[in-house]
């Protein structure tokens, strides 16, 4: 994929001879108004070809360079804003860098060859960010998915908890326009990984809506804050370590949020209360005895969050009714995704996985070696949800 660059500039003449300085080094558009720009900006994210570096022009009529550059940021965070200028006034400069992130700020005239440096410095750049995001990318969701697994093999009922909030969080997500976030759906996946210390009756007592005594609810109540200790040790994951130690507890206590008092209003930015908001629909929901209209009431009552996460987090409540058809299967036949409608009992009574649970890859494993050890009583009742091979 060609590197493109995009002009904005007033002046016809000027896009023209920057046209022909540039031929042929680089995949050029060109428009004459930041409203246009920002419609080039929209068509090249729709089409997944963003523009890697966006050189405006300052003083422009209707929408200033400055005005242009910090809206086109907003769309396209990844691309490097620069400024080519006849104008070189201060104030606008100093307010351009802050607003827009500015790479660099270049005087008109400039010869081609140093726009052309310019440009390449540009590129390079936006070449480090694409390949940075990609590398975290990567490894925080590799190191995300081995903890999942690993807390599926040592704590059934923590992994379902996990599931359904998963599930969750990725539909309000979408609905709030925060797929992007690379940062939610990590904490989703790891927004239990405190219960490892927790024992699984206490987890299983909570699941069938059963009243805990005051040692059991402490101790369950201590998993976001476990939680957050054990991720605060990875390197960029400050933000979702303190996520998840702002998941309700089981006595409906919300962790106060720095700087923010306890019954502010949600702010516009809204990543940040996506996995607390879940969490406590699904701490009171799932233990039964209440509607979800009651439960979004009592979220609602706190302040915390605006209308338009109430509104996701309402219509995300519809993923906790998985469809699918329900089938009798051998362990051989498991799919990733189908989900455990009766318990999985070994041949001498042992209690293996609790019915709710998903099948992951790691859990198809463990019951295939105890299938082949002590056995495993079959069929199992499973729901299928169009799963993929466990093996795959």
């Amino acid at each position: 994929m060609a590197d493109r660059v995009l002009f904005v500039d007033d002046e016809p003449l000027v896009l023209e001879s920057l046209r022909r300085a540039l031929r042929g080094r680089y995949d050029i558009a060109t428009a004459t108004s930041g409203a246009t720009g920002l419609e080039l900006i929209g068509e090249s994210l729709t089409q997944g070809d963003p523009f890697a570096v966006i050189v405006s022009d300052m003083m422009m009529p209707v929408m200033s360079g400055v005005e242009f550059l910090a809206r086109a940021a907003d769309l396209t965070p990844d691309s490097i804003a620069m400024i080519l200028s006849g104008q070189a006034d201060l104030e606008q400069t100093i307010k351009v860098v802050n607003s827009a992130n500015l790479f660099r700020f270049l005087t008109k005239p400039l010869a081609p060859d140093a726009l052309c440096r310019a440009l390449d410095h540009a590129l390079r750049q936006h070449q480090l960010i694409h390949a940075e995001r990609q590398l975290l990318e990567r490894t925080v969701g590799g190191a995300a998915n081995i903890l999942t697994d690993v807390l599926s093999m040592a704590s059934p009922a923590a992994s379902r908890r996990t599931a359904q909030l998963r599930s969750m969080v990725a539909c309000v997500a979408d609905q709030l326009g925060l797929a992007a976030d690379w940062r939610l759906p990590v904490a989703a996946m790891l927004s239990h990984i405190g219960c490892v210390a927790v024992p699984g009756h206490v987890l299983e007592k909570l699941e069938a809506g059963q009243d805990l005594d005051a040692q059991e609810r402490a101790i369950f109540d201590s998993h976001p804050a476990q939680g957050q200790r054990l991720l605060a040790q990875i390197p960029r994951f400050e933000q979702i370590a303190e996520w998840v130690g702002r998941l309700p507890t089981s006595t409906g206590q919300y962790a106060p949020e720095p700087g923010r008092p306890a019954d502010a209003s949600a702010t516009d930015d809204e990543a940040p209360f996506v996995l607390e908001a879940v969490g406590g629909f699904l701490l009171s929901y799932c233990a039964g005895g209440t509607t979800a209209a009651d439960v979004l009431q009592e979220l609602a009552s706190t302040g915390r969050y605006s209308d338009d996460l109430l509104d996701a987090v309402r219509g995300a409540a519809a993923t906790l009714a998985p469809r699918g058809v329900k089938r009798e299967v051998t362990v051989r036949q498991l799919l990733v995704g189908m989900i455990f409608e009766r318990d999985v009992r070994t041949c001498s009574g042992q209690i293996l996985i609790r019915k709710g649970e998903h099948v992951t890859a790691p859990l198809a494993t463990r019951l295939t070696n105890f299938d082949n050890t002590v056995g495993v009583v079959q069929p199992l009742l499973v729901l299928d949800v169009q799963g993929v091979p466990a093996g795959s």
